[in-house]
C-alpha cells in the first residue's frame, strides 16, 4: 500500500449531488452486513483502504525500526559497539533532520517571542518524532473503522483526509535511516569474509534488510504519485478534488522494479566498500557531484535553499531517481530521465564490481588452485547474481512505463464541502 492512497477520497456509485446518507437511507441499508449494493462496495474499498492498508504501513514502519533497534543491541552483545551505535544514531536521524527543518522554518516565518518558544521544542523534541508517524497511523486506522458507519462517515473521512507532515517523516526515514541501514549491514556482513562476501549472515540481519528494503521501494512508489498530483495540479492538468494514482498492477511492477534496482545497487556497494574500505565515498561524492549538475537551480532569491535542497535530492538520488521537480524538467518522455539514471547507476556499478574483482582475485592469488576455485566461483555467482536482478528490474521498468501508458488515467475524486485540500507538500 502507497502513502498516496491516503487522501482519496471513496465515492461508491453516488453521483455530484447525491450523499452517502441518501443512498443508505433510499435505496439501501445502513449495515453492509448480508447487503449488496454500493454502500456495500463502499464499505469494503474504505475497510481495505484505510484499515488493511493503513495497518501494513504501520506493521512496515514499526518492524522496520524495531529490526533496527534489535541489530543494534546485538552488535553492542557482540562487541561491536561502533556498528551499535551507528545503527542506533540512524534510527534517530530523520527526526534530526525533521526538527532541523522544522527549526529553520519557524524562524523563517516567524518573529519575537513565538519563535524564540516554538524553534527550540522542536530541537527539543527530534528524539520522539519516530514515533509521531505511528501514532497517526493508529489515528488512522481508528478513523477508518468508524467511517464504515454511516453514521458519522463525513467526520470521519474528513479527518482521515487531513493534510499531515508526518509522510515527511517516513519519507526521510526512507532514505536517511532505511537506506543506509541496508548499507551498513551488508558492508558489515562482507566484513566477516572477504573472501566469501555474504556466505556468513544471521537471521535478524536478514529480517532488517528485508523491513528495510520493501520500505525504501514502497516510499519511492507513494512519493512518485504524490509529486506527479501536485505537478499536474499547479499545471492546471487536474483538478484539486482528484488524486493521480497508478493502477495496482503497475504499482506491483513498479515495486518489483525497484526492488531489484536497489538488490543490485546495494550489493555492490557493499562489495567495494568491503574492498576497498573509504573509497566508497569517493565514488558516492562523484555520484552526487553528477546528480548535482543534472538538476536545474534556478537563481533566483532562494538560490541558496535550491542548492541545499539539490544537494539532499543529490543523495536520495544515491540510492533510488526521484522527479521532485517535474515543471522544470526537460520536455521528453517520462522515461527519459530514468533511462538517464539506469545508464550511469550501470556504469557506477560495473565499475565498482571490476574493481571489486580484481582487488579480490589479487588478494587470492597466492592460494592454492583449489581455493581459487572456491573463491574465483562465489565472485561469479556475486556477478551473476547482480547483473541479473539488474536486468530483471530493468525488464520491469519497461514493463512499467509500457503499461502505464497504455491504462487509463487512475484519478480518485471527491464531494466538495466533504474533505480537505490537495496537500501540496510533504
Amino acid at each position: 500500500m502507497t502513502e498516496a492512497w491516503e487522501t482519496n477520497q471513496l465515492n461508491g456509485e453516488a453521483g455530484p449531488g447525491t450523499t452517502t446518507q441518501q443512498l443508505d437511507d433510499d435505496d439501501h441499508p445502513k449495515c453492509c452486513c448480508g447487503a449488496c449494493g454500493a454502500s456495500c462496495c463502499k464499505c469494503f474499498r474504505l475497510f481495505m483502504k484505510y484499515t488493511v492498508g493503513r495497518s501494513l504501513q504501520l506493521f512496515l514502519y514499526v518492524l522496520d525500526i524495531a529490526t533496527d533497534i534489535g541489530v543494534a543491541n546485538a552488535d553492542y552483545k557482540n562487541g561491536d559497539t561502533i556498528f551499535a551505535y551507528i545503527t542506533l544514531g540512524l534510527v534517530f536521524a530523520p527526526g534530526f533532520l525533521f526538527a532541523l527543518f522544522a527549526f529553520t522554518e519557524v524562524l523563517n516565518n516567524h518573529t519575537g517571542i513565538l519563535a524564540c518558544f516554538k524553534a527550540p521544542l522542536w530541537l527539543i523534541s527530534f528524539p520522539l518524532l519516530p514515533l509521531w508517524p505511528i501514532v497517526r497511523d493508529l489515528h488512522q486506522i481508528y478513523h477508518g473503522i468508524m467511517s464504515l458507519f454511516p453514521e458519522n462517515r463525513d467526520y470521519h473521512l474528513e479527518y482521515l483526509n487531513r493534510p499531515s507532515r508526518a509522510y515527511l517523516v517516513k519519507f526521510l526515514e526512507a532514505f536517511t535511516e532505511a537506506a543506509p541501514q541496508i548499507l551498513l549491514r551488508l558492508y558489515k556482513i562482507t566484513l566477516r569474509r572477504q573472501e566469501l562476501p555474504f556466505s556468513q549472515v544471521e537471521t535478524i540481519e536478514v529480517v532488517q534488510v528485508s523491513f528495510s528494503l520493501l520500505s525504501l521501494a514502497s516510499t519511492v512508489i507513494s512519493t512518485y504519485q504524490k509529486n506527479v498530483t501536485t505537478s499536474q495540479i499547479i499545471s492546471g492538468d487536474m483538478e484539486d478534488h482528484k488524486r493521480f494514482r497508478m493502477p495496482f498492477f503497475v504499482q506491483i511492477l513498479a515495486f518489483i522494479w525497484w526492488t531489484s534496482f536497489l538488490v543490485a545497487r546495494f550489493e555492490v556497494m557493499a562489495l567495494f566498500a568491503g574492498a576497498l574500505q573509504w573509497w566508497i565515498f569517493v565514488v558516492i561524492g562523484i555520484h552526487v557531484i553528477l546528480m548535482f549538475l543534472f538538476q536545474t537551480v534556478a537563481a533566483n532569491k532562494n538560490r541558496v535553499k535550491r542548492i541545499f535542497i539539490c544537494l539532499f535530492s543529490a543523495f536520495v538520488f544515491i540510492f533510488a531517481y526521484l522527479e521532485f521537480n517535474m515543471k522544470a524538467r526537460l520536455k521528453v518522455a517520462p522515461w527519459f530521465s530514468y533511462t538517464v539514471y539506469s545508464v550511469l547507476v550501470f556504469i557506477e556499478n560495473s565499475v565498482m564490481l571490476v574493481v571489486w574483482y580484481l582487488t579480490q582475485q589479487k588478494a587470492t592469488s597466492d592460494l592454492p588452485e583449489a581455493d581459487q576455485e572456491i573463491y574465483t566461483t562465489h565472485r561469479e555467482r556475486l556477478i551473476f547474481t547482480h547483473y541479473g536482478a539488474f536486468c530483471f528490474g530493468l525488464i520491469m521498468m519497461i514493463l512499467t512505463f509500457s503499461c502505464a501508458s497504455k491504462s487509463p488515467e487512475d484519478t480518485d475524486s471527491k464531494d466538495e464541502g466533504q474533505e480537505m485540500g490537495i496537500i501540496r507538500q510533504s
